[in-house]
């Protein structure tokens, strides 16, 4: 991948005023929670995709070994049919794990309603669920299946717990505002794939129990689960589900119009990763944006950068401007001691995001030929792309899904004007290649940046 971008490089290190943090000693420690696995089984039986993955071969092939008769369960007709109906999929089955005494007894912790443990689920559906769900625990033996995995769970929990260390809880509540009590819990779920989870669980006393729910997508050699210093500020993107999705529930009203004029332009990205609507998009923005300040907050500008480019080549377009305008928040706590005090003006970024969406920067052309042309000349040795305006002077060039094969990229010339940019390639004929213009390395003088664009053709047949 060719990339270069001076708005990565401008970024500095950005000190704030009365929030340098320092590591909790709040305890907390990872468990592989019974509750999550026998969910996650339920879900792999009933065939959800999203808890399907075979990442995990040796413990799949555990579970498999033991359940795959049990595929005809009425429980597992039940997830089929409520998958069908009413979308339960994704976080719907970890939160009804959640809602759950542990295992045998599997008795609801709090009342069922059609709220609660999830709209999805309805009141009959998820009391019917658990008496299927306690037949199957006992009818298939899942208490003789968990206990021949104790030394698996062992495992990954040393394996967290080793950089758990320097998870710092005490920002969740200072950062937002809030005087908490809440307690912090971090599951390792390890038939959940790679998919991990943010969720919370409020208490009788008005307390609230915050979860992350992390997957499992490194392997060792022997298969056992790894956890890295990287990984952590995915645990902090989860926890701060638990505080950032109610500021924008609260204000879904003053968000709506423009939410949805940004959705309309990113929607594509967005649902490839399960976001289907602007109240989704909005929600993981303000959590995108936690972790970046945290990040920020604690020191590691390196990690911060990381995961703004991460978070706009997955349609983000926005964060490195949300990003500073949580600045005035960290250094204006007395004016806006809480983040609810502060949604005014993410309400009003938003909308002007909103505005914004025609100065966003756009693909417009190839000189050469017409994107998607099948008869190129195969002697071709420059292709000339041009913007709709003013560019920054950075690139960024990856892969199309043909992979480097097809990537006929050799060298990049830069811009001989500022809305050019010229580039090297190599052909030969009858070929189809694909450039990938990325939105991390190609931002507009007002500092938007490019949605991801593929530029592709063939080459036709040589003389």
């Amino acid at each position: 991948m060719f990339c270069k971008s001076p708005e990565t490089r401008r970024r500095g290190r950005l000190l704030l005023s009365g929030l340098r943090a320092v590591y909790a000693d709040t305890p907390l420690t990872a468990k592989v929670d019974k509750r999550v696995e026998l969910l996650g089984i339920v879900a792999r039986l009933a065939e959800y995709p999203e808890y399907c993955r075979n990442d995990n071969a040796s413990y799949i092939a555990d579970i498999r070994a033991h359940f795959d008769q049990y595929k005809t369960h009425p429980l597992i007709e039940l997830m089929r049919r409520l998958k069908k109906e009413n979308s339960i999929g994704y976080d719907a089955v970890v939160r009804m794990a959640l809602h759950l005494g542990q295992t045998p007894d599997l008795k609801p912790i709090v009342p069922f309603t059609n709220r609660i443990p999830e709209e999805r689920w309805s009141k009959e559906n998820a009391e019917k669920f658990v008496d299927l769900l306690r037949q199957f625990y006992a009818e298939t033996r899942c208490g003789d299946f968990f206990d021949s995995q104790h030394t698996r769970y062992e495992h990954a929990e040393k394996a967290y717990n080793k950089q758990l260390r320097h998870i710092d809880l005490k920002w969740f509540p200072a950062y937002y505002g809030i005087n908490s009590e809440d307690t912090f819990h971090l599951i390792v779920g390890l038939g959940n794939g790679s998919n991990c989870y943010g969720l919370s669980i409020d208490r009788p006393d008005r307390t609230r129990d915050i979860f992350s729910i992390m997957g499992a997508w490194m392997f060792d050699a022997d298969g056992n689960p790894v956890f890295t210093p990287e990984m952590l500020p995915t645990v902090v993107h989860e926890f701060s589900h638990s505080f950032a999705n109610a500021h924008i529930r609260r204000h879904e009203n003053d968000l709506g119009e423009a939410a949805g004029r940004i959705f309309g332009q990113v929607s594509e990205a967005m649902k490839r990763q399960a976001y289907a609507n602007s109240t989704i998009m909005l929600s993981e923005s303000l959590v995108r944006v936690s972790v970046i300040r945290y990040l920020l907050n604690h020191g590691d500008t390196t990690a911060a950068t990381r995961q703004v480019k991460q978070d706009i080549a997955q349609g983000f377009l926005w964060m490195s401007k949300l990003s500073r305008l949580l600045t005035t928040y960290e250094k204006q706590r007395n004016a806006y001691p809480t983040m609810e005090s502060f949604m005014p003006r993410i309400v009003e970024f938003f909308n002007n995001t909103a505005d914004q969406i025609d100065r966003w920067p756009r693909f417009v052309s190839i000189e050469e030929f017409e994107n998607g042309d099948n008869q190129v000349d195969p002697d071709l040795k420059t292709l000339t792309i041009r913007f709709d305006r003013p560019m920054s002077g950075g690139y960024g060039f990856g892969y199309g899904p043909l992979g480097q094969e097809h990537f006929p990229l050799k060298k990049v010339n830069g811009y001989p004007n500022d809305r050019t940019i010229t580039i090297d390639i190599a052909l030969k004929p009858n070929f189809e290649y694909q450039i990938n213009l990325l939105s991390i390395g190609f931002f507009s003088t007002e500092g938007w940046p490019i949605k991801n664009t593929l530029i592709r053709f063939k080459t036709r047949s040589g003389k």
